[in-house]
């Protein structure tokens, strides 16, 4: 799995099964309720899909912690080969460049996932993978919404891991992500991280963190709380201090 970046609005990742619990317009599908342990695909995606109220939902977390500025976001799910039906498809007809990805659109407030690429994290990882890497995603919705975007590229990205980490622990508190799933997070993170880091200035677009930076990042999360997370986006170098992941 790598990481793509896509057109300069996109927060995105690279490498759903055949069916999702969102349906075409994003919104949860109806008759969907707030479900259980996450043990399957759709499970995973009904923590991130389910309503206001649900508990350990990544909407639930996010109202309480940020009250009327989270809104439920709008997810556009596609198939690899298509074009996501949001801005950013409008603004880059290049099938490819969606293939194997999820990512923020920043130009229309979605976050747009390929049913292929849910369905291989589903494969690689279990249910946590898929519902991780969404709530990297919603995390960069969160900085967004707060104007709190981190300073540069892999600040950015960085603070988007720790905020996932956030909501890991929101929904393992609520016994809906078992703990083992925990470690899993930290091992995603650091498959995901840049290992051509030192070819790269912190502020390229394509910047993500190292692996060690993103692991980090992840159990910052999972460990302390938002300010963390948004001290982590402040950095000009992209650095995760240890003692975040520490004490």
């Amino acid at each position: 799995m790598g990481m793509l970046s896509g057109c300069n609005p996109v927060d995105s990742t690279t490498t759903a099964s055949t069916t999702s619990p969102a349906s075409a317009t994003g919104q949860p599908a109806a008759g969907s309720d707030c479900g259980g342990a996450a043990t399957t695909e759709a499970d995973a995606l009904k923590v991130i899909t389910g309503p206001i109220g649900c508990p350990g939902g990544v909407n639930t977390y996010w109202a309480q912690q940020l009250g009327s500025v989270w809104t439920t976001p709008r997810f556009v799910v596609y198939r690899d080969g298509q074009i996501p039906d949001d801005q950013c498809g409008a603004q880059d007809r290049n099938a490819d460049d969606f293939k194997g990805n999820a990512f923020y659109c920043r130009l229309d407030d979605t976050v747009a996932y390929s049913q292929d690429f849910m369905a291989r994290l589903y494969q690689q990882g279990g249910p946590s993978f898929p519902m991780f890497v969404l709530m990297h995603e919603l995390g960069h919705r969160v900085s967004r919404l707060t104007n709190r975007v981190g300073v540069v590229s892999r600040s950015e990205e960085n603070q988007a891991d720790c905020l996932a980490g956030t909501e890991a622990k929101f929904s393992h508190d609520a016994k809906r992500l078992p703990g083992v799933d925990v470690a899993k997070g930290s091992v995603l993170f650091f498959s995901l991280g840049d290992s051509w880091f030192h070819k790269e200035s912190p502020s390229d677009p394509d910047a993500h963190g190292t692996p060690d930076q993103r692991a980090a990042a992840f159990l910052t999360g999972y460990r302390h709380d938002t300010a963390k997370c948004f001290a982590i986006g402040q950095s000009a170098s992209g650095s995760v201090p240890l003692t975040g992941v520490l004490g």
